[in-house]
């Protein structure tokens, strides 16, 4: 989000910083992997930043997401904003599929006590094809039961 989500212009320090980290990686050749459900959750926070903003601009606050948002004129503009940044992200990434039949559901269920669904998801991925994360996302950092290497600027 702090890469390529224009809406969110916080924290320029962490902007700053990871982006600093992505030509690093870019210059050391090591490879940079993405699936489906991580642009996925891109996409659906971009669009859901971009309703808040929406409403606070039009004083519509008491709109609903897919009643009021989905469809309409901003809505689209807004997804192809998203459209040309994932493409961006596709250049610059190698797709991964994800997994699901080597997947140990069981472990995905014990870290799911702790973590979203999806984290503890992304937590057995990253095991099954030798990974590390690079995540901003607090609940890496807290939750500290598994093997992975979490790379992250807090």
């Amino acid at each position: 989000m702090y890469l390529f989500c224009p809406l969110g212009d916080y924290n320029k320090y962490r902007q700053k910083q990871y982006s600093s980290f992505l030509q690093q990686i870019q210059s050391l050749k090591c490879g940079l992997i993405i699936n489906s459900m991580v642009l996925s959750e891109f996409a659906n926070r971009y669009l859901r930043m971009d309703f808040e903003l929406w409403k606070k601009e039009t004083k519509n606050y008491s709109s609903d997401f897919k009643r009021d948002f989905i469809g309409s004129k901003r809505y689209k503009e807004t997804v192809g904003e998203i459209e040309i940044i994932i493409k961006r992200i596709d250049s610059i990434c190698d797709k991964s599929t994800d997994n699901f039949n080597a997947i140990n559901i069981n472990n995905v269920l014990l870290h799911f006590k702790y973590i979203d669904f999806n984290d503890s998801y992304y937590l057995e991925l990253a095991d099954i094809v030798r990974c590390k994360i690079v995540t901003d996302d607090k609940d890496f950092v807290t939750y500290t039961n598994h093997n992975i290497d979490i790379i992250t600027i807090i």
